[in-house]
């Protein structure tokens, strides 16, 4: 869902690894934090892929060679960087996913935030109330290469929350931070396992089936915290089933800094601009029970890196709980047909498949021609919008004579669809001025997730086959009373690139503009407007407006 915002004035007066500890300590009620006129606690919204598992990766990455020294596996040209194109992709692509209900596995850092603070359940900084246990799975993070006395902490379910774990990190700046969640899969685990993210807006309530995915880190989303410790991560044991548990292992706030070194030192980037490797073996290598098979076979970190993301994907997927149909596996390329701008000609998106060479997962080619045509749909849709217009392709899908290692079903073993997106030519002027442009970006992340909800309804029975609902077109707002403010609204083109119709729209608050509230539901495709009251008078405002559906 995409937003327009508007910032208000409501008038006062028309007038004039740290020490590890384990700490317990009786359930209190716990205030979240928010102002007047603030709805202290939301939710991921709801959507079309509800239920689903969207396990993504953006490729490429820096890599270290067999020197152990560092460098990107595709060249600059025509001023960009496939390995980082890659990334910034597949991190709209987690955020438009996450918002249309899908639970997020991410295969290489979401976002650019280089601090990092990565709590495990026995640090300081963690805290329980309520009855929690010792786990005694194999599978766990540490935090370090050693066993813990306490591997991870685990509580029943309740149709009340009477349990909660609280990881609360001190921040160093107030910034945006995507954060994740560790924790090991198993039949017992409950379906809704539920992740309360408090944040500088107020909080937001993520819930995870870890009976079907687990032991690596799942995408909670990306919010602004204060700096201090004011923010945390509260895992609760309400859940809709009895008889199940809830698990606290471990909890990280931001991507941090590479700092794996393969003898001539470390790359001194970010860890989104190395490859998706570095990011699962910092990981693993700091968890116990997880073979290094599971994400490499390869000595060489290049070759390695090609089945990194499905290789870890069918790790952390478990197969035995739901069918093929309810996860997916995406990943973000960009092509070259010649390496040369002066005589490369070829444009547009195409999806990668493997199924001549006998590799393909059980529907891939249909997964790829889905999401490709509608990507090159959609852009070709929106022509004349952006610097140049998208190249429409009659023929949408690509194969070649080999088997696409990061797609390839000998790693998958029949478990999820995957597919290669290849979002554009970068070695062409054209494609590459145009994958250059955020706007771009963002049309490919939202017609990604509308071909995605295709090849869902098209493989099962249960998915509805509704695109998410176009931005605002405008937002105003005034303020006629003291603590008093009405929004104004003009919905969106729908149809094709625009999206289907709407049938409400949530309204968010903040006091800052970057953290927002829980936000209200405005129902009515045909509302246009919106009164809102009990803000405090001589507070600045900013809200958001969503449009909805089902």
């Amino acid at each position: 869902m995409f937003s327009l915002f508007a910032m208000l004035w409501a008038p006062a007066d028309r007038a004039g690894k740290r020490g590890r500890t384990l700490a317990a300590e009786p359930l209190e009620p716990r205030q979240m934090l928010s102002a007047a006129g603030l709805v202290a606690v939301g939710s991921q919204p709801d959507g079309g892929l509800d239920g689903k598992i969207a396990y993504i990766h953006g490729g490429h990455g820096i890599t270290a060679n067999a020197s152990g020294n560092w460098g990107y596996q595709r060249p600059l040209l025509l001023d960009m960087v496939e390995d980082l194109g890659n990334q910034d992709q597949m991190s709209l692509l987690a955020d438009e996913l996450w918002r249309s209900g899908a639970t997020v596995v991410p295969l290489r850092p979401v976002g650019h935030q280089v601090i990092e603070r990565v709590l495990d359940n026995d640090d300081a900084g963690v805290t329980f109330t309520g009855s929690w246990s010792n786990g005694t799975s194999s599978v766990y993070y540490t935090g370090d290469s050693d066993a813990d006395a306490v591997r991870f902490r685990f509580a029943n379910t309740s149709t009340t929350e009477t349990a909660v774990a609280t990881y609360r990190p001190n921040l160093p700046t107030a910034d945006f931070y995507p954060v994740y969640t560790w924790a090991s899969a198993g039949t017992n685990r409950a379906t809704d396992q539920l992740y309360r993210v408090v944040h500088s807006g107020g909080a937001t309530e993520v819930t995870v089936d870890h009976s079907r995915v687990g032991n690596g880190l799942v995408y909670l989303g990306t919010y602004h915290f204060e700096a201090g410790t004011a923010g945390a991560v509260e895992i609760s044991n309400r859940s809709a089933e009895a008889g199940k548990v809830v698990v606290a292992d471990m909890i990280r706030f931001g991507n941090g800094m590479g700092d794996i070194n393969r003898g001539a030192g470390v790359s001194g980037q970010p860890r989104e601009n190395e490859a998706g490797l570095y990011w699962v073996e910092w990981h693993v290598s700091r968890s116990q029970g997880i073979p290094t098979s599971e994400y490499r076979t390869s000595s060489d970190d290049s070759t390695a890196t090609v089945s990194l993301s499905p290789r870890y994907a069918e790790f952390m997927n478990q197969q035995g709980v739901g069918p093929l149909s309810d996860r997916v596996f995406l990943s973000y390329h960009s092509n070259a047909s010649t390496g040369d701008p002066a005589t490369a000609t070829a444009r547009g998106v195409l999806g990668l498949h493997n199924t001549s060479s006998g590799g393909a997962t059980p529907n891939q080619l249909a997964l790829a021609n889905l999401v490709a045509r509608q990507i090159n749909d959609d852009l070709v849709a929106q022509n004349g919008q952006f610097e140049h217009n998208w190249s429409n392709r009659t023929t949408v899908t690509f194969e070649t004579t080999f088997n696409y290692g990061e797609i390839n079903n000998s790693v998958i073993a029949g478990e999820f669809d995957a597919t290669i997106l290849e979002t554009g030519f970068h070695d062409n002027t054209q494609d590459a001025q145009m994958l250059r442009d955020r706007r771009v970006r963002e049309a490919i992340a939202k017609a990604t997730v509308q071909g995605t909800i295709d090849y869902f309804d098209q493989i099962d029975t249960t998915t509805v086959n509704l695109d998410p609902p176009p931005r605002l077109a405008s937002l105003s707002g005034e303020s006629a009373a003291p603590g008093e403010v009405t929004l104004r609204w003009t919905a969106g083109t729908t149809g094709g690139a625009g999206g289907a119709a709407p049938t409400g729209y949530m309204v968010y608050a903040s006091t800052n503009g970057l953290g927002f509230d829980g936000g209200r539901l405005v129902s009515g495709a045909a509302t246009t407007s919106t009164t809102i009251t009990g803000l405090t008078p001589g507070e600045t405002y900013y809200f958001r407006v969503h449009p909805v559906n089902a």
